[in-house]
């Protein structure tokens, strides 16, 4: 068992923190998440013009994207053990400064290197920025009225989302890529200062722990690793010996990773966390359902784009009644929560979600634009049901010291979600479209090629009829992903109308001695504690 130095106590505070109001509390956190959820939609509206700019080839230009996640995935969870440690508001105020430094860069780059380098240090402002939101509302929030706050957080992720693609359409065409960066600045100042002015302290209750930096590098490396995996199956190839090694990697760090945290006197992630049922289902749930709708979000701007003939700033008027739902449903379901638990609300807005999927699966390019738009409404009522209940129950059941690991956990499983969605949809379009002799095996359709078959009626039609036939196998193939969802978070402890926090911990019974079950919740094993 690796020996650390005893933990030594932080020095009490002279006096306890002011009361704020936890309204203007979460203003000023909602400002610095909705920058980066924006700032994650509006960049994909930019990416032909700076390849054109920059002349970066369609594998460099990707990029942008993968760089980010992939490092905003893996930071995550380390930034959120230290947040448990040392506090949240200095975090999230640094988190603010370094996202808008990066995007500085970003809008002065003059190169696709300096560009994606941009893009990770955007990445570790946005990653401390996304571990802290949760854990402030949730500190911030008396239990009864966290489900409105988490509500309302949901309306600032769809916001951002809607706002992102049509906001970027205006920018490039008005003022040039660099814009989808540089407007960040003035938000990110006004962030950092209502942050400074607003924030209580938010100091942690524990000891001075030392960090776990061994579980982390082999956390990083093993989330990296897998998801690099996942995103480059389609392009490398799934057999390829570059996608089995980095898959191999992973599935080896991942289980070291385990193997360690079980053994640390001070772990990175606190693996007695995910002896809380409502913990566990509630995390798995999001994960599954996140794959469901990222690999529809995936797949609508081509269904508009190409095979409807839009143009990216018409693509993302239409996908504005999801988020117009979301916007609705969520602080509603976010109250129902607080009242009734999330076990009943969470569980039947992922059967909507499935039930939209069947219902997208069947669209071509006949359907009336009404019909589309109403099926994407049900997508985002869905959602809305799940969305604000889940996070809550997930946020509620983890003990307060604990409150940052378990907001970076909640960030992975949705980064992860979204990653597996893509390269699922991907890698299944991809083996579909193969059957149309038009389409090269790594190819997955886009406006260009639409245009391209625009002087041949025949060979259009034959191409959107294959693009109309994979979107409806992708999308059926989504469901079961949103029906996983919906059997994890009905597993979740407590009775329909009932509690689902820490207090129901107490009734599991205790773990027979000797199995992994009790070494994880062994005091010995635990955070603080002393031989």
């Amino acid at each position: 068992m690796p020996v650390t130095e005893p933990a030594q106590a932080l020095p009490a505070p002279a006096s306890p923190a002011p009361e704020r109001n936890p309204w203007l509390v979460l203003l000023s956190v909602a400002l610095g998440l909705f920058m980066v959820v924006v700032d994650m939609s509006i960049l994909n509206i930019a990416l032909p013009q700076i390849a054109g700019s920059l002349n970066a080839s369609m594998g460099s230009i990707q990029w942008t994207l993968i760089a980010y996640t992939l490092l905003m995935t893996a930071l995550v969870p380390l930034f959120g053990r230290i947040s448990d440690v040392i506090g949240r508001k200095r975090l999230f105020m640094l988190g603010m400064a370094i996202f808008t430094l990066g995007s500085l860069f970003a809008g002065l780059a003059t190169s696709i290197l300096w560009l994606i380098g941009a893009r990770l240090v955007q990445a570790v402002g946005g990653a401390l920025i996304s571990t802290n939101t949760l854990a402030i509302i949730t500190d911030t929030f008396p239990e009864g009225k966290r489900g409105v706050a988490m509500g309302a957080q949901a309306i600032l992720i769809s916001g951002g989302a809607a706002i992102g693609p049509t906001l970027g359409g205006f920018l490039v065409t008005n003022f040039g890529w660099e814009w989808v960066f540089f407007v960040n600045l003035p938000v990110g100042l006004m962030a950092v200062i209502l942050a400074w002015r607003i924030l209580p302290p938010l100091k942690s209750n524990r000891t001075a722990e030392p960090l776990d930096w061994v579980g982390a590098g082999l956390m990083m490396t093993g989330l990296a690793s897998t998801l690099l995996a996942i995103t480059q199956g389609t392009a490398w190839g799934w057999t390829s010996d570059a996608i089995l090694g980095l898959a191999a990697l992973g599935a080896a760090t991942l289980s070291l990773f385990v193997w360690w945290e079980l053994r640390a006197r001070f772990p990175l992630v606190d693996l007695s966390l995910f002896r809380i049922r409502s913990f566990t289902a509630g995390q798995l749930a999001g994960l599954f359902g996140t794959v469901a709708f990222a690999a529809m979000m995936f797949l609508l701007p081509f269904y508009w784009q190409g095979l409807r003939g839009l143009s990216a700033q018409e693509a993302g008027v239409m996908m504005l009644p999801l988020p117009a739902v979301l916007m609705v449903v969520a602080p509603l379901s976010g109250r129902l929560s607080d009242k009734h638990g999330a076990r009943i609300i969470a569980s039947s807005g992922l059967l909507v979600v499935a039930l939209a999927l069947l219902l997208i699966s069947w669209i071509d390019a006949q359907t009336a634009v009404w019909s589309v738009l109403l099926r994407v409404a049900v997508l985002g009522l869905g959602l809305g049901m799940f969305m604000a209940p889940n996070n809550n129950a997930v946020m509620s059941s983890a003990p307060a010291q604990r409150r940052g690991i378990a907001s970076g956990l909640l960030a992975t499983s949705r980064f992860t979600g979204q990653s597996l969605g893509i390269a699922f949809v991907g890698a299944v379009v991809a083996g579909v479209m193969r059957t149309d002799p038009d389409v090269t095996s790594n190819t997955l359709p886009s406006p260009e090629q639409f245009h391209r078959l625009a002087d041949n009626p025949a060979a259009l039609q034959a191409f959107s009829d294959t693009f109309v036939h994979a979107m409806h196998v992708a999308t059926l193939a989504a469901i079961p992903f949103a029906l996983l969802g919906v059997a994890f978070s009905l597993s979740r402890k407590g009775s329909p109308g009932g509690p689902e926090g820490p207090e129901r911990i107490a009734e599991e019974p205790e773990p027979r001695e000797g199995t992994l079950r009790a070494k994880i919740g062994s005091p010995e094993l635990q955070p603080g504690s002393e031989h």
